[in-house]
């Protein structure tokens, strides 16, 4: 009875532990680790402590129970590394068009991507070009969707065997087709194309068009643009053709992108297989 009052008693202030060390309260603030103690900063909830939990690496790569993990988190990887690899190749545009979750959905979508491949089993799949199509409508700024602030229905065209793709703007009134936000006085329409193929570094080459400065607010019609992009890829490397839109404001003869650009969308509107 003594031995089994012991261990409840011990075993309580361990749980009293865990539930004390869960909120820093000392004035001290830890960030870091001790032993298996994680000490972090929650932006709701301030500074904060967990224990280490779930499977060590060692076991997820050699005890078999673990082996679906495994699969899991190499396949997950390659999804990661084909975000990272599209976020680089198109970093300063997404400087101005890139949500704070970009990085995440991108990942949910490359992970998608990878599921296709029907060649490799499980654990071995593959982010391929052949299915990079699932790719199209990913918008790059979530609170920006391309489809919600220009109306106007085009979409540009790409030639693998010239190596041009174009946009042809048609004329259009701009107070009625492009959504502004506050402020903004002007906006220029994007035409990129990016070259891809997880499975080759040198597949990175990057083309973009932008169209004249147009005046959200002018009454008539804008007149007719053509963009313009040169991109010859490697035979097996797709083509990730996007179009975006930035907007401005027009002060003492000059154009300055507005709001760090939260307002600017970006958008895949489609992909070349070779």
């Amino acid at each position: 009875m003594g031995q089994e009052v012991a261990a409840r008693s011990s075993s309580l202030c361990r749980d009293q532990i865990i539930h004390i060390m869960a909120r820093q309260e000392s004035l001290i603030k830890l960030k870091g680790k001790i032993g298996d103690l994680s000490f972090y900063k929650d932006k709701r909830n301030g500074y904060q402590a967990r224990m280490k939990a779930g499977p060590t690496k060692d076991q997820i790569n050699n005890d078999p129970r673990f082996q679906r993990t495994k699969e899991n988190g190499q396949e997950f990887g390659r999804a990661v590394q084909a975000s990272k690899l599209v976020r680089q190749e198109l970093y300063e545009l997404l400087q101005q068009a890139g949500d704070s979750q970009l990085s995440n959905r991108l990942t949910s979508r490359m992970h998608q991507v990878l599921k296709a491949d029907e060649m490799n089993g499980r654990g071995d799949r593959q982010v391929l070009v052949e299915h990079l199509s699932m790719l199209e409508g990913m918008d790059f700024n979530i609170h920006a969707q391309l489809r919600n602030v220009f109306l106007v229905k085009v979409r540009p065209t790409y030639s693998r065997d010239t190596g041009t793709g174009t946009l042809a703007l048609p004329e259009f009134m701009a107070k009625s087709k492009i959504k502004a936000p506050g402020g903004g006085t002007h906006a220029q329409l994007q035409l990129v194309t990016l070259e891809f193929n997880p499975a080759d570094p040198e597949a990175d080459a990057v083309s973009l068009a932008r169209s004249g400065y147009i005046e959200i607010g002018k009454n008539g019609n804008t007149e007719e643009e053509i963009l313009t992009v040169e991109l010859q890829p490697q035979p097996e490397s797709g083509v990730i053709i996007l179009m975006g839109i930035a907007y401005f404001q027009f002060v003492n003869g000059g154009y300055y992108p507005l709001a760090n650009g939260q307002y600017n969308a970006l958008t895949i509107v489609d992909v070349d297989i070779p």
